[in-house]
């Protein structure tokens, strides 16, 4: 048993919700490949849809996945028969030492509780000199976003979040205490246009994990509210409005 964040509830729309334009998917890739090389085998945890190991795989890279969701590594499947997949904890991984050149932990270590084990785990199954790139996950640069889900969340009674890392200098450290070099991927910037209703709506129908500890009711009540909030802060709720996202990529460099 795991207390880190299942996903299975979001197979169906992660893809249609996550999913970066093709452009700044292929640019980010291009990046991650700096740190990789061809032909050598990379693990990553919290795989999910393949999201990230498909177009790694695609150039190359012999990637494995392992994520805590079954229905996940289902619709990665039902995408590609040839990686090899399994279920499982990023705490407790099912490999020898040394097994990978490199691992990736892409958007997963802010819903793992006990992710300084995961971070043990990955450079145990990593070999010396191998690098691990991680993300903490997409963060919103705007401020009118960052202030319509942070009153939401105060209308819904602030539930504790993230169970895991909070921000990326943590993993910083850690990685650091463990002897690896850390340095910055460059950013992919993300930019688009939404309105106060879509950024509402999505967290009203609970589309992302933040929103799993709500039931629909305080959704439904807490959307409400900010809604009226909103209206006299920022005025037409339905106005588009530019939304820049950031991911905060790193490669650490294991000690020899």
């Amino acid at each position: 048993m795991t207390d880190s964040v299942s996903f299975d509830r979001a197979a169906d729309y992660y893809d249609a919700t996550r999913s970066l334009p093709e452009d700044q998917m292929a640019l980010l890739i291009s990046r991650l490949l700096r740190e990789l090389r061809a032909g050598t085998r990379c693990l990553e945890i919290g795989v999910g849809t393949g999201r990230i190991a498909l177009p790694l795989m695609r150039a190359g890279v012999r990637m494995v996945g392992v994520d805590i969701s079954r229905d996940m590594l289902r619709k990665l499947r039902d995408k590609e028969r040839g990686m090899p997949l399994a279920i499982a904890d990023a705490t407790r991984l099912p490999f020898p030492d040394r097994s990978f050149d490199s691992a990736i932990a892409s958007h997963v270590l802010h819903l793992i509780p006990d992710w300084r084990t995961a971070a043990g785990e990955l450079t145990r199954v990593v070999v010396p000199g191998g690098v691990l790139l991680a993300s903490r996950g997409a963060g919103s640069r705007t401020g009118w976003q960052r202030a319509v889900r942070r009153r939401f969340y105060i209308e819904a009674g602030d539930p504790p979040w993230p169970p895991g890392i909070d921000r990326i200098e943590q993993l910083d450290e850690e990685m650091r205490a463990r002897g690896a070099s850390t340095a910055e991927i460059e950013d992919v910037k993300s930019e688009s246009l939404a309105s106060i209703s879509n950024v509402l709506a999505s967290l009203e129908k609970g589309i992302f994990s933040a929103c799993w500890l709500l039931d629909e009711d305080t959704r439904l009540r807490a959307a409400a509210a900010t809604r009226r909030w909103a209206a006299a802060e920022f005025g037409d709720l339905d106005a588009p409005r530019p939304v820049s996202h950031h991911s905060d990529w790193r490669a650490y460099r294991l000690p020899e």
